[in-house]
């Protein structure tokens, strides 16, 4: 037996898992190795320490009430601390909203007193956004008229290249054609 064979005998025999030849072969194993006999020594001592101290891993009688009452105790701290925390939010929220009621009244108030300063602000505003769409397109006419003029200008310039690009081109399609029909066997 390999002394990884016998660790997993070891803890079936613990585990009371062991048959008889089983037991038979790791007894054998730990007379002829030290480490392995060193190992099942010590898991032995813990395992009997264990068994003998029960009482020690006893739960006190209300342990169940104990925990029970800890949940409760820290859902109430957790609900409280979010309660704390709506009330904050509610405060800050009526706080914005007074101050927006505050500044959109004032602004009412001015106009309701003055609307004719409404109708020439709307008016202006109007005529602003007038003459940004009219810049705008002015803009892009002009930016137009230029990309137009500029590929005008080097066609006019290499159109005999271009035209020379274009047979070379072409030749080489039908080179190209005629080597792929000759490769095929000459299937159209």
């Amino acid at each position: 037996m390999k002394c990884n064979e016998s660790q997993n005998y070891i803890m079936r025999f613990f585990d009371k898992d062991l048959n008889d030849i089983e037991q038979a072969k790791l007894k054998q194993h730990l007379k002829n190795c030290e480490k392995c006999s060193e190992e099942f020594s010590n898991l032995q001592q813990i395992f009997t320490e264990i068994e003998q101290d029960t009482d020690f891993l006893e739960p006190p009688e209300d342990f169940e009430l104990q925990v029970m009452n800890r949940i409760e105790k820290e859902a109430y701290m957790y609900q409280k601390q979010k309660n704390d925390n709506v009330f904050m939010y509610n405060i800050l929220l009526m706080a914005v909203s007074l101050i927006f009621v505050i500044i959109f009244g004032s602004k009412m108030w001015e106009v309701l007193n003055k609307p004719i300063g409404l109708i020439q602000q709307t008016h202006m505003t109007f005529e602003i956004i007038k003459d940004f769409l009219s810049a705008a397109v002015s803009m892009i006419k002009g930016l137009a008229i230029a990309v137009v003029g500029v590929t005008a200008s080097i066609y006019k310039t290499y159109y005999y290249a271009y035209m020379i690009l274009g047979i070379l081109l072409l030749v080489t399609q039908g080179l190209f054609i005629r080597m792929v029909k000759e490769g095929n066997g000459g299937a159209q």
